[in-house]
């Protein structure tokens, strides 16, 4: 992450650099209530501010009264299962699902689900549209998360008093930003009030969940912590030293941070060390990715698919499969556009981040196209190369056997990965369209085979028997 912006003629600072100059700066650690740090929790809501700034997309707003009446069906979805004792409880996002074995499976927790199963609940926040029906599901012992979010965002306190609050009045004055952080910290203490109540009823041993910044997830560690309950993420998404949320630059309260990370591979273990203090480097634990491991070992394509890749080797010398992101999507999309232009015998296979929006007005000649019914993950399977900006899709199509050119616009690539994907014969940079059609014409790429191996240690094979190993290690309190 990270954008060139000046503030008050200050020096450019990126993202990562405005966090860091943040908690290095000021006393952040000071800043709290009834003796509870709110920096923890703040320090991304801060980040998103930044970055909505720099014009690098917008925070979430918040919902209507309508919207949030709308969503109290789907506070009995699944609402029986409430009514038993489980001893492990995993919070996840519908978001997250993808069809294995003609079933919809979370790619990131059911694998724990998995080896659980009967003594597992799984707590979802559904999508805009409601949470999908449990018949397409895998998971069975499910339910909606929008009881929490409901009572966290209709019922506040009255009122909190932040101890040294004028700390955070220097960083908005400093960097220009305007966060409502009286309200996210009510917002916040809500959640906590509700969370202790429902982890007194269920006394889990263990919570797993994917992302933990969230308000509400970092309310569910830090009240897990105050019952004793170890808490594991899994890894989502990609982690380095330029993401705001895993790059902690001031020794902070770490009930706010798992006990565990779950990583897709080796290389997660080197972005914590002695100056990050998110996690000791010993609690990072490369397990993989179960959904990889399908589309490699599993995955076919339909008969459909296999035809009509086919018709396009016939009518394009080369494939490639483009990941967006909802940031400098537009910049994107005419770096394409004119890539296009020079050249029509390569196709690009573009995956939006929103398969419901419409880009019917945005242009796109005969060799660009969207294929809906594919996901990212099997176009990457089936093209030549797969190119983005800085999408986690750059960690995952080589350990599917497809190599990435990396598209450099305003240093985005290059800050995420330069300096992280340093193999040549895997990644290459381009920042500019001719140098991205002349890459894509002339790069002799390695066998598929020979690029997932060479990828191995940002995605550790097997990843269902890693599991098994670890969660049995972490069971019998061997790590």
């Amino acid at each position: 992450m990270g954008s060139n912006v000046i503030f008050n003629k200050k020096k450019e600072i990126h993202g990562i650099d405005f966090i860091k100059e943040v908690e290095i700066k000021y006393n952040v650690k000071s800043i709290k209530v009834k003796g509870m740090e709110v920096w923890p929790f703040l320090r991304a809501l801060y980040a998103y501010v930044y970055l909505e700034k720099c014009g690098l997309g917008k925070m979430r707003t918040e919902l209507s009264l309508w919207a949030k009446i709308k969503k109290v069906k789907n506070i009995f979805y699944g609402f029986p299962n409430l009514f038993r004792r489980y001893d492990y409880l995993i919070f996840s996002s519908g978001s997250s699902r993808v069809e294995m074995y003609n079933k919809l499976w979370d790619k990131y927790c059911d694998a724990i689900y998995e080896y659980y199963e009967s003594k597992t609940l799984f707590i979802e926040d559904g999508l805009i549209r409601g949470h999908y029906k449990k018949n397409r599901l895998f998971t069975r012992r499910i339910v909606s998360s929008n009881l929490i979010y409901l009572l966290g965002n209709l019922f506040f306190l009255k009122r909190v008093y932040i101890e040294n609050e004028q700390v955070l009045k220097n960083i908005e004055e400093e960097f220009k930003l305007k966060l409502n952080y009286k309200k996210k910290i009510k917002k916040f203490l809500q959640y906590v009030r509700i969370l202790n109540l429902f982890l007194k009823i269920y006394k889990p041993k263990r919570i797993f969940l994917s992302c933990y910044y969230s308000p509400m997830h970092q309310a569910l560690i830090y009240t897990a912590h105050q019952h004793n309950i170890k808490v594991i993420e899994l890894q989502h998404g990609i982690i380095n030293n330029q993401h705001l949320a895993y790059n902690v630059f001031t020794k902070l309260d770490e009930s706010f941070f798992p006990d565990y990370l779950f990583a897709f591979g080796e290389y997660v273990e080197n972005v914590f060390g002695k100056s990050n203090y998110f996690i000791k480097k010993e609690k990072v634990i490369p397990v993989g990715s179960m959904y990889i491991d399908y589309i490699n070992n599993e995955y076919q394509p339909l008969p459909e698919t296999t035809k009509r890749f086919s018709e396009y080797r016939k009518k394009y010398k080369k494939i490639v499969a483009v990941s967006f992101q909802g940031a400098l999507e537009d910049k994107l999309i005419d770096f394409l556009k004119k890539s296009a232009s020079l050249n029509g015998e390569i196709l690009y296979i573009v995956v939006p981040r929103d398969l419901n929006k419409d880009y019917s007005r945005s242009g796109f000649p005969v060799n660009i196209t969207i294929l809906k019914k594919l996901n990212v993950y099997q176009t990457i399977k089936e093209a030549d190369f797969h190119s983005t900006l800085y999408s986690t899709c750059a960690l995952e199509a080589p350990a599917l056997g497809t190599p990435n050119i990396l598209i450099n616009i305003d240093d985005f690539a290059r800050r995420n990965y330069f300096n992280l994907l340093t193999n040549r014969n895997i990644t290459k940079f381009v920042d500019n369209p001719e140098q991205f059609v002349d890459l894509i014409l002339n790069w002799q790429t390695k066998p598929k085979e020979e690029i997932r191996t060479l990828h191995n240690k940002f995605y550790k094979q097997n990843c269902q028997e890693n599991l098994k190993q670890v969660l049995q290690a972490i069971d019998n309190k061997y790590v």
